[in-house]
């Protein structure tokens, strides 16, 4: 009985494994906002730029280029306003559900925003994610999605 129980428990991991889309699942569980998508733009080659619901233009960079997993990453922000209270950047998986990794970016003058982080490294190799940056506006969160990989 308990070998038939473990190979259905198998089953059902695999099943979802394989056809559980969990960027939408996880994104269905998330608060709503209002996040612009930034396309075209590579993140291991510089910064990616782009223009937010409110008008606003974010720049986001990380260091090292080549963003490699279990290693802490720089993270660096530049916005045209320069007095953002509570801006955070929230990077999960879009192919495998591998939990949400949340920074709080720090002020750091002249429109400049810093944190550091690491993400995780996965058995499956290539990793597919989005990274939100995220700022409250109004009592509503705007802000952008950028998407990058790491092998």
């Amino acid at each position: 009985m308990k070998s038939v129980l473990s190979a259905l428990v198998l089953l059902l991991l695999i099943f979802a494994y394989l056809f559980v889309d969990f960027n939408k699942l996880y994104l269905s569980l998330s608060p709503k906002s209002e996040l612009v998508l930034q396309k075209n733009c590579d993140l291991h080659k510089g910064p990616c730029s782009i223009v937010i619901a409110n008008g606003e233009s974010l720049s986001l960079e990380i260091f090292p280029k080549h963003i490699p997993l279990m290693k802490t990453l720089h993270f660096k922000v530049h916005s045209s306003n320069q007095s953002l209270d509570k801006m955070h950047l929230k990077i999960y998986s879009r192919n495998m559900f591998m939990g949400s990794f949340d920074f709080v970016l720090k002020n750091t003058g002249k429109g400049y925003y810093e944190t550091k982080g690491i993400i995780p490294t996965c058995m499956v190799g290539k990793m597919q994610w989005n990274a939100d940056l995220e700022i409250l506006d109004k009592n509503k969160l705007i802000g952008a999605r950028y998407q990058f990989n790491t092998e």
